[in-house]
Parts: C-alpha cells; structure tokens; sequence
C-alpha cells in the first residue's frame, strides 16, 4: 500500500510525547481487556458495574481515550483489579534531588 505524502508528514511531526501517550492509552485497553476476559465479564458488565452507557465503555475501549485517575480508580475498584502500578524505589527521589 502506499502511503500519503502528507501523512508521512504529520506522522513525522507528532512529539515522542504523544506517541507515548497514545502507547500507553493502549496499553491500558488491553489490561482492561484482559481482566475482562479472565472474569469472564464484557464490556456491558463493565458498564453496568460502573454505571455508565455500553456505548461509553465501548468509546473508552478504543484506545484513544484520556482516563483520569478517578476512572482508573473506579475501573480499578470495579474490577477488583490494578490496572497500572507504579514503580518506586527510594534510591530513584533521593538521586533526583
């Protein structure tokens, strides 16, 4: 297939930033997804446990979608399930300072 000139060119133009943003919006749908998947639940259940329209759970599920950390967290404590963790370690704050 070939592809457009001045799509290659927006591509070119996009900030690593926003490319991480995106791979990380991903990387959230398909934890989502996969804790779906082993309790054995879809999309809809998801709505229901949240209160929210399957349609909006379907948007979210895109992969485009900018979660808030209360959504995470409301993801989170429905699901019963991390869907990001954090790594810390002591010695990383105290080199930064």
């Amino acid at each position: 297939m070939r592809r457009s000139k001045i799509l290659e060119e927006r591509r070119r133009r996009v900030s690593p930033e926003a490319r991480e943003s995106v791979a990380l919006s991903f990387r959230i749908v398909d934890r989502i997804h996969d804790i779906l998947e082993a309790k054995g639940m879809k999309q809809k259940d998801l709505a229901s446990l949240l209160g929210k329209s399957e349609a909006e759970i379907s948007k979210w599920m895109r992969g485009t979608h900018n979660f808030t950390i209360d959504t995470l967290v409301s993801i989170e404590a429905a699901l019963d399930a991390p869907i990001l963790e954090v790594y810390h370690h002591p010695t990383e704050l105290t080199e930064m300072a």
